[in-house]
């Protein structure tokens, strides 16, 4: 395929710890003389560092290991051009110790464990991301959105930044991400272009993909792309919504029940249940930063409590109308800033445990407000959400004990230099009056 598309260069990517794509450029020679089996280098410091790049020094080897290096072995079935970048091709990567051994600490790893208990019980995953995100130009002032006001689905708006829309929708469309629909959201300069859904890995690895092609898309055409949760103050905040439905291995729809009233299976509430049983520990996985959490503000379209309801667009879990071999759930508490593999991975496990144990969710929303003081509130902040992680036992035998310390950590440390840190909040608010 490489001499097909007459590629001069490969870029092995993969997803850290701190949803920072990292990534190594190879020659296309060097990468045809690997062959299947072939491997190159990857420095273990990289996942010691956290969003400031940092280098945590209790996280990996550290100092007294020497930070070893580690192996990045291609995953071929992820191999394709990139359109938008002539003679480049992409594909992801898995991380190897030397002797052989898989880096447990790995995201796309986490995932593949939590993959594998559904596949030993016939369980196959079929869904997509859907991601907003904002576009921001450069002015004589700095950074301005790609336009002012909010113009949600507005068909004038969108007409004036068509140059934004087609070369989204046809980039990804070349490299076979299957984008479906694009439009404005509630929010200056916030966009939504949707996906088809995939099966298992390919979620989140098509995931990966869709969020770094976006950045690398628009940068190209003088524009900057953030997937920031609430990258500006008094507007909407962008998530990544995950449609989901399991299948069993005759590809029937195991969250569908054409004889239940409300059409879900029993088999469904139970994954719901398992949601709502991890909700609050949840939260720090799926929502990974300082900032995921100035989405989460009640009445925004975000959830900020612990429900779930019928097309209820409030709720932690929505119920879309669709049923028969459509029926899914969109859960709805991830934000732009999610790594993928770690949501899907910790999302699913959070079903597992419902299905097996048969957890039985709350009662929907029947026409009540998600955001009433009533309901169970998710954490404020990731600093609460952290504490609620640590007490959890569960996800530490899911996901893995060495991948739970290290991302505590990482996370932790993020805390605390927020913690330590002057906002322009403070300045305005407090500067002049004391």
């Amino acid at each position: 395929m490489a001499r097909d598309y007459q590629i001069h260069t490969v870029r092995m990517s993969l997803n850290d710890n701190s949803n920072i794509a990292r990534a190594r450029y190879i020659p296309v020679q060097k990468f045809l003389e690997m062959g299947t089996s072939g491997r190159i280098s990857f420095p273990s410091v990289l996942f010691s560092m956290d969003t400031s790049e940092t280098v945590q020094t209790k996280v990996g080897a550290g100092f007294s290991g020497g930070y070893p290096s580690w192996e990045i072995q291609p995953d071929y079935s992820t191999f394709g051009p990139l359109p938008y970048k002539t003679g480049i091709a992409r594909l992801i990567g898995d991380l190897y110790k030397g002797d052989g051994t898989p880096i447990e600490t790995a995201p796309r790893y986490v995932l593949k464990r939590v993959l594998e208990e559904y596949k030993k019980l016939g369980y196959r995953v079929y869904g997509a991301f859907e991601y907003e995100f904002y576009v921001f130009k450069e002015t004589a002032e700095g950074l301005e959105p790609a336009w002012k006001g909010l113009h949600c689905f507005s068909e004038t708006k969108q007409s004036q930044v068509e140059d934004i829309f087609v070369s989204l929708l046809n980039g990804l469309s070349e490299m076979g991400a299957g984008p479906e629909v694009a439009n404005t959201e509630y929010g200056s300069g916030q966009f939504e272009v949707t996906h088809s859904p995939f099966w298992n890995l390919e979620i989140a690895d098509m995931a990966f993909y869709y969020r770094t092609s976006i950045k690398e898309i628009l940068h190209a055409k003088g524009y900057k792309a953030t997937f920031m949760s609430k990258p500006i103050n008094d507007m909407s905040g962008s998530g990544a919504h995950l449609n989901l439905s399991i299948h069993n291995e005759k590809d029937q729809n195991l969250f569908d029940d054409a004889s239940a009233p409300d059409g879900l299976s029993d088999f469904c509430r139970w994954f719901i249940g398992g949601q709502q049983q991890h909700a609050r520990a949840l939260c720090a996985l799926v929502n990974p930063t300082v900032n995921s959490y100035k989405r989460l503000k009640p009445y925004s379209f975000a959830p900020s409590t612990n429900t779930w309801g019928y097309d209820h667009r409030g709720a932690m879990i929505r119920i879309p109308g669709q049923r028969g071999v459509n029926t899914r759930l969109e859960h709805r508490l991830s934000g732009a800033d999610t790594n993928p593999y770690l949501s899907l991975a910790a999302i699913l496990a959070a079903g597992l445990d419902g299905i097996r144990n048969k957890i039985e969710p709350t009662s929907p929303l029947q026409n009540q407000d998600a955001y009433h003081s009533d309901f169970e509130p998710l954490p404020r902040s990731l600093w609460e959400a952290i504490n609620v992680l640590t007490m959890d036992t569960f996800f530490k035998e899911m996901l893995g004990e060495s991948f739970m310390m290290d991302y505590l950590t990482l996370r932790q440390a993020e805390c605390e230099r927020f913690m330590f840190h002057v906002t322009d909040w403070e300045i305005q608010e407090y500067q002049d009056i004391f």
